[in-house]
């Protein structure tokens, strides 16, 4: 039987879903109010816009969040379209720079969020169109159907008027952004810290747009400013070399991010309101530069407090969204399989040399120090076990023994004691529990300490014949020496 005929003779019936259960069903697709803006946005953008209005009104049980773009705006045929769920297949070939793909953004993002929302538009030379979802207007048992009703406040479609094109979006009755027990004045301060939460994921999400100047965000009257989460601005931030998968469609660039001596105390601090550093490694996957995915190691790993300064970039074309299962919400994302060796290369290489530079307190990774660069500590590796061992050859331990020729049996036991006691474990679980609260060598000694082995160091070489600045430059790979330029400068023969 030919296929497209093969229910030609069998009884149907129409089984279209009832449109209130389902749009209540749509409601807990899992949207947070960050991600139900942003997607908002990504309207907006697709749409052309260079400037977007995002107000948060407080007024009890009226309040509103109301968004308004300077984009192309929409006739009132496709304004209804726009308004239909599921407007777009998700297998349809779509612009390169559509930052959707099931059609049902603006519909789920904002039923998500509240029971009524408007959309008003404008094309250029074209009239005002306006048309709204009311949840309880579907749901009423008179209503039974999948209807929208053209209806706006003057205020909002005066907005529009005075711009000659764009399109402002209005949600009410916000039952999820406002609990209802809320809804009274006590709530205010509770609207606005969801307010707050959403401005900071869009400095993010949006990052790319807000440093290249492709797009304004003005939130609450207040320019929304980029959040990199990779600090390319830092001086101390180490890219490391870019790869391309896929025949060249997919860019993977990771970046080491600087040691906290390195950087200064307000990005580090922001950093750790931000939900601190230790959750904000991992892949960070964008698609046409809008981030969907931030903060995940995709499964390969598990986040550690000395993989902290490794963040990589991902950017993905459009048309990749189904091989990795990008989500409605655009904030999950699965690499294919084909990728999976790949990627872990990638990360094995980013966290190796971001535990370098975590390690030993910003210095450059382990494969750009010196050769002759002493530490006091030499990692070891025996039989896939790793321990560590103290450096006999570090300057001042091989100084310190050679002032008791004949004792060096004893000297070995005890630092064998020292070696074989290291408490590990402990050292381990303070770093994890209080990553940045371990203190540095002498950080809580008095200067003149250092100083003073520093002499004796400077001293002795001098009378090998050493030169000033070749001594202070051995000073400087000498561990803990090299985390104390400012005292090596100021050394002077004696």
């Amino acid at each position: 039987m030919n296929e497209k005929h093969k229910y030609e003779n069998v009884r149907t019936h129409d089984a279209a879903p009832i449109a209130g259960s389902m749009i209540e069903s749509l409601r807990d697709l899992g949207y947070t109010p960050e991600t139900a803006i942003a997607d908002i946005v990504d309207n907006a953008i697709f749409a052309k816009a260079r400037n977007i209005w995002i107000d948060f009104h407080w007024n009890a049980e009226q309040s509103r969040v109301t968004f308004r773009d300077d984009g192309i705006g929409m006739t009132e045929e496709e304004l209804i379209q726009a308004m239909r769920p599921g407007s777009q297949s998700p297998s349809e070939k779509r612009d390169c720079n559509d930052l959707g793909r099931f059609g049902l953004g603006l519909k789920t993002a904002s039923f998500s969020q509240c029971r009524v929302f408007t959309v008003i538009s404008r094309k250029e030379a074209i009239p005002v169109t306006y048309w709204r979802w009311d949840i309880d207007y579907v749901t009423d048992p008179r209503t039974n159907g999948w209807k929208i009703v053209q209806t706006a406040d003057k205020d909002d479609i005066k907005l529009i008027e005075e711009m000659g094109a764009g399109t402002v979006v209005v949600w009410e009755s916000l039952d999820r952004i406002i609990e209802q027990k809320r809804r009274k004045q006590d709530g205010e301060d509770d609207f606005y810290a969801v307010a707050s939460r959403v401005k900071r994921h869009l400095e993010m999400v949006f990052h790319r747009y807000l440093e290249t100047g492709k797009l304004k965000i003005i939130f609450n009257g207040i320019e929304v400013e980029a959040w990199d989460p990779f600090l390319r601005g830092e001086t101390a931030t180490q890219p490391l070399p870019e790869e391309y998968l896929e025949n060249g469609s997919i860019r993977v660039k990771p970046y080491i991010l600087p040691h906290r001596s390195k950087t200064g105390e307000d990005i580090w601090l922001d950093n750790e309101d931000r939900g601190g550093w230790d959750s904000l490694q991992g892949f960070y996957i964008y698609r046409n530069e809008r981030l969907l995915l931030a903060a995940d190691w995709l499964g390969f790993i598990r986040k550690r407090s000395h993989y902290k300064l490794a963040r990589i970039m991902i950017d993905l074309p459009n048309h990749f969204d189904q091989e990795w299962q990008i989500d409605i919400k655009k904030s999950k994302a699965r690499p294919p399989a084909a990728l999976r060796q790949d990627l872990k290369a990638v990360i094995m290489t980013t966290v190796t040399q971001a535990e370098q530079i975590f390690r030993h307190r910003g210095k450059e990774v382990q494969r750009s120090l010196p050769r002759d660069f002493a530490f006091v500590w030499k990692e070891m590796v025996k039989n896939n076990r790793y321990f560590f061992q103290i450096n006999r050859e570090h300057p001042v331990i091989a100084d310190q023994i050679a002032k008791f020729p004949g004792k060096q049996k004893e000297i070995e036991k005890l630092l064998r004691i020292i070696e074989e006691t290291v408490p590990g474990p402990a050292v381990i679980a303070k770093e994890s529990e209080y990553p940045d609260c371990m203190i540095r060598p002498f950080e809580k000694s008095p200067s003149d300490e250092i100083v003073l082995l520093m002499k004796e160091l400077f001293n002795g070489w001098k009378k090998q014949g050493y030169e000033n600045p070749v001594i202070k430059n051995k000073l400087l790979m000498t561990e803990p020496f090299s985390d104390y330029p400012h005292l090596i400068e100021t050394l002077t023969d004696e």
